[in-house]
């Protein structure tokens, strides 16, 4: 992640569940990075529900979750994604490849939840999938991502 946001200029990101906010540090000369988490480990970092962020609408250009996909509404926080991300907004989602139990359902929910142009690739033990917002509403209500 750190190499693709390097060479972007401008980029407005949001670090949802950012830990240590690692991210910030790395391109935050090039982007600027929004950084929330339930708690927060320096004054960068933003304590919060990542269900529910302090940023408007379609204020993302990306939205990156690292290892943390984790809480019982995993779902709402990828609805929050989706509010945030502008229209060809990118999503980016690394997580351990043991946690899925079907990528592909989770592949079709996300694109009911209004995301295109999936891909996904394995690096290691790790999951890597980036999808594009390539529309402004869900074609239907997911109440929770399948496949985890």
């Amino acid at each position: 992640m750190l190499r693709e946001l390097s060479i972007r200029d401008g980029y407005i990101v949001g670090d949802f569940g950012c830990g240590e906010a690692l991210l910030a540090e790395g391109v935050g000369d090039k982007c600027t990075v929004h950084s929330f988490d339930h708690v927060a480990v320096n004054e960068s970092v933003t304590a919060c529900d990542i269900a529910d962020v302090p940023i408007d609408d379609e204020e993302l250009d990306v939205a990156v979750f690292c290892l943390s996909l984790m809480g019982m509404n995993f779902t709402d926080y990828v609805k929050e994604a989706h509010r945030t991300l502008k229209l060809d907004g990118r999503l980016h989602i690394y997580e351990a490849t043991s946690l899925f139990n079907d990528r592909e359902e989770f592949v079709a929910d996300l694109r009911t939840l209004g995301f295109g142009q999936v891909s996904i690739q394995d690096e290691w033990k790790f999951t890597h999938i980036i999808a594009s917002k390539d529309r402004l509403n869900p074609r239907r209500p997911v109440e929770r991502l399948g496949g985890l």
